[in-house]
């Protein structure tokens, strides 16, 4: 379309100028060509990212000289494979890669798929360079792999060959498919930092739960959580009509297509980033593939045919610590999907007898804090993928408990920022002429529980609380 021919991006003519200037051969090629023939940018304004392959120079030197006269930040992404990225004001995005054969006609043939091998050049700024059938491919709505190389060349492409459809709604192709399956032994050897980045990319579309069954079928998801791969032996029962591994692929999916039901603030907080380009929904579904993966080592079949997996939950969250170390999560992405994973019974075991009291829910409320929302999204997600025949009564209650257990957290978070704290941990130690410790904590942690419930509701009646409770709990 003309409105996003390169030439009218102020970005891309900048960088031309300067390479023109260093007399270094330069091309513009992948996803902004892809997404510019397939429609897929709204507007100008919206051009945000470019790759370039650069011939007859380093592309590493020439993205540090654009950051340098662009006044952009330079970002060393593989020295030995010559690649770097530029990041401008405004979020632009400029990665380089320097052209690993005599010719650009050459590079593209080294490229990933074919919808990411159209090159531009503005050598002839009139035409779109295509030697793989990557328009038809863009046309048709398909991920093609370039050649049989193409993954044992990078094997990360195995993941992103996923992204990419999850992010086009395309269909990976079948001699492509069968590709992945052949080559997913691969994946492990590659750099965790990578392998998560194309992971969660996958994860923030909301494709993601088709991907993740395909993932599944061709052995992808194993090979980057091989914790996985003993679920697989645990069969069905009276609780869940699909084996484990299948019903945690089914709990993802179910995390996806529940967020429209959510209240408007809950989906406003789990669209927020929890880290650098992963947002908290993401980091939920992703606790949905994993939530059960305590299970296979606590599996006991009881007297009757009853399955029991007492203490999964917590052997899960316990888990998710060593696979957050080993493929290098950031410390809150980690701790946010460890403890969802711990937790994901709570919900539910607040309903087991009945319903719960005010002071049971508060405590909820207050020992999950900022996690409430995407544990009940979890909760919730993990009960519709368990529709065994013995999970049949009662199902409609469930829902609409966990539902009103949401609304009202916002409910709960609007009561605390009106109530003032009646008393700190000075006037604590003082009232009871404690020391600093741990007993402070847990008797300010009671006093906020029972302003909240309106129990007590100014600063005498707080001493008299403290007081009494210090005695009844702790002198005896």
């Amino acid at each position: 379309p003309e409105d996003f021919h390169p030439l009218k991006q102020k970005t891309n003519r900048a960088v031309l100028e300067l390479a023109a200037a260093s007399s270094c051969d330069i091309y513009l090629v992948g996803g902004y060509i892809r997404d510019a023939l397939s429609g897929r940018l709204s507007n100008a304004s919206s051009c945000l990212d470019f790759d370039y392959a650069v011939a007859g120079a380093s592309a590493c030197d020439f993205a540090s000289l654009v950051a340098e006269r662009l006044g952009g930040h330079f970002v060393l992404l593989d020295e030995i494979n010559d690649t770097a990225r530029v990041v401008l004001e405004g979020k632009v995005s400029l990665d380089f890669a320097g052209c690993l054969s005599t010719t650009i006609e050459e590079d593209v043939l080294r490229r990933d798929f074919t919808i990411n091998a159209l090159v531009w050049s503005p050598d002839k700024p009139d035409a779109v360079l295509d030697l793989t059938g990557g328009i038809a491919d863009l046309r048709q709505g398909i991920v093609r792999a370039v050649s049989k190389s193409t993954f044992i060349e990078d094997p990360l492409r195995l993941l992103r060959a996923y992204r990419f459809a999850a992010a086009l709604d395309f269909v990976i192709e079948g001699v492509t498919s069968q590709m992945i399956a052949q080559h997913a032994h691969l994946l492990p050897d590659v750099a965790s930092e990578r392998i998560s980045y194309e992971l969660f990319k996958v994860l923030e579309t909301s494709k993601s739960g088709e991907a993740f069954r395909q993932m599944g079928e061709s052995g992808l998801i194993e090979a980057v959580f091989p914790e996985l791969a003993s679920c697989r032996k645990v069969t069905p029962n009276s609780y869940h009509h699909l084996g484990l591994f299948d019903h945690s692929i089914e709990t993802l999916r179910q995390c996806e297509a529940n967020l429209s039901e959510l209240p408007a603030q809950a989906k406003e907080d789990l669209l927020f980033d929890l880290c650098h380009g992963v947002t908290k929904l993401a980091a939920v579904k992703l606790s949905g593939l994993l939530h059960d993966i305590g299970k296979p080592e606590t599996w006991v079949i009881v007297e009757g045919g009853r399955h029991t997996f007492i203490g999964h939950d917590k052997l899960g969250g316990l888990m998710c610590e060593t696979v957050s170390r080993r493929l290098k999560w950031a410390r809150p992405l980690g701790r946010f999907i460890g403890a969802l994973v711990g937790w994901h019974l709570l919900p539910g075991q607040l309903f087991h007898q009945g319903t719960p009291t005010d002071k049971a829910v508060h405590r909820f409320y207050r020992s999950v804090g900022e996690a409430v929302p995407g544990l009940i999204l979890l909760a919730l997600s993990d009960f519709r993928a368990t529709c065994g025949p013995g999970l049949q009564e009662g199902r409609d209650l469930l829902e609409k408990q966990l539902r009103e257990l949401l609304e009202n957290y916002y409910v709960y978070l609007e009561g605390t920022k009106k109530n003032q704290r009646l008393l700190d941990g000075l006037d604590v130690m003082r009232l009871l002429n404690l020391k600093p410790g741990p007993v402070v904590g847990e008797i300010l942690e009671e006093l906020s529980e029972a302003q909240g419930l309106q129990e007590v509701v100014d600063r005498q009646q707080a001493e008299l609380f403290v007081a009494q409770l210090y005695k009844e709990k702790y002198c005896k």
